[in-house]
């Protein structure tokens, strides 16, 4: 997933817009003067821009879906920008570098850890009018996960259509569990059944751990959301760290690692671990799949189950959605481009490198592009149902900071949970003070 939104610079960001709108007269009219000229003498064509971010092949996915669209625009030329960034700071400079350069993007493929901050900078059109008025968006909306609509939408009001999601589920060894005589788990499984698994799994000689936890942001959340607890206010206006829900969970998790039950979780690599038949239990996505495959893992040697529950069925999800710019001059074209953009052919192609969740649940249960490893893999889509988004508030890039060095002083036992968490919570808070 990709990792960090510096706040400081959507600040920036949004004085930037400010500075581009004056500079152009505030008007749509006058920017589409400039589009026009920068479409050159020698075309003559509009101009649409679109700002992506990923692999080199998830941008001529997008480049195909976009030549489809020029095919029947012909008086319309599309140029996309295409960022292959490790953290949200760096998608958020090109953002701000092309719209202080003339060149703001129409059409913008926005993850969810900056959702919020485009939004309550005023960047995002909202497209609950575009999606009702059109028939095809509007069947498409029926196909989403509405979990998956509800992470970008802001007050009510939606602001992307999906394009790809990642959730989690926990895969288990099934021969570990039958050499343990050990029924292999089901969906509305506990903590505590959790937990009597992973003991019983656990070689005293260290050879396998009966879970593998990892200290990553995003595949920490389930535990969080089947606790019912979140990182921050359901507003998202304030962390929410060391709140009662989120001190129990750190507390469960930390009885992981003094109890031997899992390797370290902050310098192992628990999914190479898994291939490598060394651990039980351990929690992914689909992302895990191919790579599995590749190590020589079938369906005879793993399967996947829903997370385990405290309070609540839940998971987490990510993911990202292509949007339109509020100050797009050419609304009519962005909407039809981005229709290209959520098409079937478009979610299809972006799937099919084993990466991606579809968002729809006709393609997420399609095993001709989801495959059949394992068994249960259509798992993985009701965990998207069930699951509550990835934290990702306005200063997403401070609370991601704050939790991880926190659990970390509790996993290195330097500090006891709500003491790390109390005081996670306090840097937080001063920072987006």
């Amino acid at each position: 997933m990709k990792k960090r939104m510096n706040r400081i610079l959507a600040a920036v960001m949004a004085g930037a817009m400010i500075l581009s709108m004056a500079a152009c007269g505030g008007s749509g009219g006058s920017d589409a003067g400039d589009k026009k000229e920068q479409g050159g003498a020698d075309s003559g064509k509009k101009i649409l821009r679109v700002l992506n971010w990923g692999t080199a092949e998830e941008a001529q996915i997008a480049q195909d879906a976009i030549d489809r669209f020029t095919a029947d625009h012909s008086d319309v030329e599309v140029k996309q920008t295409s960022v292959p960034v490790d953290s949200w700071s760096d998608f958020i400079q090109k953002w701000i570098s092309m719209t202080t350069s003339g060149e703001t993007p129409d059409v913008i493929n926005i993850g969810l850890e900056a959702a919020r901050m485009a939004v309550e900078n005023d960047l995002l059109l909202p497209l609950d009018d575009i999606v009702d008025g059109d028939e095809q968006l509007s069947k498409l909306k029926e196909e989403y996960a509405e979990s998956l609509l509800d992470g970008f939408s802001v007050d009510g009001k939606l602001y992307g259509l999906p394009n790809g999601t990642q959730t989690m589920v926990m895969y288990y060894n099934k021969k570990m569990f039958d050499d343990a005589k050990i029924a292999y788990p089901q969906d509305g499984w506990t903590w505590d059944e959790f937990l009597e698994d992973a003991r019983k799994l656990t070689k005293e000689d260290g050879s396998v751990y009966g879970y593998g936890l990892s200290s990553s942001y995003f595949q920490l959340t389930p535990w969080w959301s089947t606790n019912d607890a979140y990182p921050t206010t359901e507003d998202y206006a304030k962390p929410a760290l060391n709140s009662n829900g989120m001190v129990e969970s750190v507390e469960f998790l930390n009885s992981l690692v003094k109890d031997k039950l899992t390797p370290d979780p902050i310098s192992s690599d628990v999914y190479s671990m898994f291939a490598s038949k060394q651990l039980a239990m351990v929690g992914a996505g689909r992302w895990v799949l191919n790579t599995w495959k590749d190590a020589g893992l079938t369906n005879d040697d793993f399967d996947c189950v829903q997370w385990p529950v405290k309070k609540k069925d839940s998971s987490v999800y990510g993911g990202a959605a292509w949007t339109i710019s509020a100050s797009t001059s050419e609304k009519e074209l962005a909407i039809d481009l981005l229709k290209e953009l959520v098409s079937d052919e478009y979610l299809k192609a972006n799937a099919a490198g084993g990466q991606q969740v579809p968002p729809t649940s006709t393609l997420a249960t399609d095993t001709e592009i989801m495959g059949t490893t394992p068994d249960n893999i259509q798992g993985i889509w009701k965990a998207v149902t069930i699951a509550a988004p990835v934290a990702a508030p306005t200063y997403f890039g401070d609370i991601e900071q704050g939790l991880l060095r926190g659990l970390e002083e509790v996993f290195s036992g330097a500090k006891e949970p709500k003491e790390a968490l109390d005081e996670a919570q306090s840097q937080v808070e001063s920072a987006i003070n």
